[in-house]
């Protein structure tokens, strides 16, 4: 029955936020709160959370011509439901995604830009690879290799940066605040956002920068820093 509660108030939070979100005239495609996960987990799937950008955040934009420019954000989360309150890594899948989409108004070309934040699944590479790391890609599998326009782009695997931690309240909310700032200063303006966002603060980024921390003051660890930050020596 515990179990049950949690995943109820998680559904709860999400649908909420959901909502919120729709008052601000920001859509979402469909929900998938994945209930055939084994007891002790929960994680959903939310697709096609779309708006458009604000014009002022264009300034810096190339090429030029683009008016019409739009984010478009699918997730993918799972989490161990014992974790969630302690100081240790709250997930055990994140896949935050983010492209943005915008047409030509010069050409008539459509341009894209992929990133994600996501969680290292744990396999060996030859490169350094935070466990929660932020990527650009210039094709974000919108078009097969052969087929995408790189103009004058090379594309390679740039490094991977360390990130926070982001689901669906603190990604979306972040990603708003660079390419919406006038639809986040609505949102934060809402209390209901607030309360979810110092709660998934709480329970998210907390313990990452309790990680980093710990291996400078060498206070019991739960979650190793040199997943978070393996530059560490």
């Amino acid at each position: 029955m515990k179990n049950e509660a949690f995943i109820s108030k998680r559904k709860k939070d999400v649908t909420d936020f959901l909502s919120i979100l729709s008052n601000l005239s920001i859509s979402y495609g469909s929900v998938d709160f994945k209930n055939h996960l084994p007891n002790g987990f929960w994680g959903y799937t939310i697709s096609n959370i779309k708006f458009k950008v604000d014009q002022s955040t264009l300034k810096h934009i190339s090429p030029t011509g683009f008016t019409n420019v739009e984010v478009i954000i699918e997730l993918d989360v799972e989490s161990k439901i014992s974790e969630w309150d302690k100081l240790n890594d709250p997930f055990c899948s994140l896949n935050f995604r983010s492209l943005i989409r915008g047409t030509n108004s010069k050409t008539g070309k459509v341009h894209y830009l992929g990133f994600h934040i996501d969680r290292h699944n744990g396999g060996k590479t030859n490169e350094i690879h935070p466990l929660y790391h932020l990527q650009y890609v210039q094709n974000s599998k919108i078009k097969p290799k052969e087929e995408f326009d790189h103009g004058e782009t090379l594309q390679l695997d740039v490094p991977r940066m360390m990130h926070l931690p982001m689901e669906l309240i603190l990604g979306v909310s972040t990603i708003l605040s660079n390419f919406s700032p006038s639809t986040y200063s609505k949102l934060i303006e809402n209390r209901q956002f607030v309360n979810l966002c110092k709660d998934y603060q709480e329970k998210i980024w907390r313990p990452y920068f309790n990680s980093l921390e710990n291996f400078w003051i060498k206070n019991p660890m739960e979650w190793d820093p040199k997943l978070n930050c393996p530059y560490l020596v």
